[in-house]
């Protein structure tokens, strides 16, 4: 596997609209946000849908405190070989890896 997967993946993504919208779609299938202590804690069911996908999406309408963070753990960061964590609150991959390469946290 390329060290970093996840850009290969991201030059690789040449896809309409409709073509992205199933890839999301499949990862929310995927998605373990819902079971998250920091997901928990703002209530989930705020987000207004199911399956969330934070590490593609980005960050979350209603959660404000990171309690903890099972990001590690979930199928999609062990399949596309995600570096970050916290997505929910920090953003997703490509947020924060963007974030860390102009050194704004």
């Amino acid at each position: 596997m390329p060290s970093d997967y996840f850009e290969m993946m991201l030059r690789s993504l040449n896809l309409t609209t409709e073509e992205r919208e199933m890839v999301v779609e499949k990862r929310k299938e995927q998605c373990i946000c819902d079971i998250c202590p920091t997901f928990r804690e703002c209530g989930g069911e705020k987000e207004g849908n199911e399956g969330f996908a934070f590490c593609t999406l980005g960050t979350s309408n209603c959660i404000l405190k990171e309690v903890e963070c099972l990001c590690s753990t979930c199928p999609l960061s062990r399949e596309m070989g995600l570096a970050y964590s916290y997505y929910c609150t920090r953003g997703s991959e490509t947020q924060q890896k963007i974030r860390d390469v102009i050194g704004v946290k």
